[in-house]
């Protein structure tokens, strides 16, 4: 049985995995306005700096359709340059394992978009499984590999009539 110290260790661990987590959804999500337009190319590259801050040198991102990138500035480039106009990253059910100074998880993804070319409007839901490290007392992203359950468009984007009250 583990000592209460390592339970509160591991929990504590989870808690950060999850946090690094939702700061690499509020990156993505940055990217964007509230108008659901694209911010400027240089400031697109500033927050997708920050949000590589959470992968390892030698990461490895393999988002399944969106292509394979192994390195943490690989990784920058295809966050910075990707084909999206507007996006919302809602990362959910984490199941996360935690053995000393690596861990484990998986989280399912739902995200709604905005693709770029053709202005065409997008659910994607996907699993994710990945990896974790602990170097220099901090949690990171070691590998990324997502699986696609679907992407599809949809005839009405959510930017028609954003601002009208709903009425059922």
């Amino acid at each position: 049985m583990p000592s209460l110290e390592e339970r509160i260790e591991r929990l504590e661990a989870i808690e950060e995995i999850k946090r690094l987590k939702a700061y690499y959804a509020k990156c993505a999500d940055e990217k964007y306005t509230e108008d659901h337009e694209r911010r400027p190319q240089d400031e697109v590259n500033a927050v997708a700096r920050d949000q590589c801050s959470v992968f390892t040198e030698d990461a490895i991102w393999d988002g399944g359709v969106f292509g394979r990138h192994e390195g943490r500035e690989a990784i920058y480039n295809n966050l910075r340059l990707g084909p999206w106009k507007f996006t919302v990253h809602m990362f959910m059910t984490p199941l996360i394992e935690v053995d000393g100074d690596r861990g484990t998880g998986r989280w399912l993804i739902w995200e709604t978009g905005t693709l770029t070319e053709g202005d065409t409007p997008i659910f994607l839901a996907a699993s994710i499984e990945e990896e974790y490290v602990k170097q220099d007392g901090k949690w990171l992203i070691s590998k990324v590999e997502q699986t696609n359950r679907f992407m599809t468009r949809f005839d009405t984007p959510w930017t028609v009539n954003k601002n009208q009250p709903y009425r059922p």
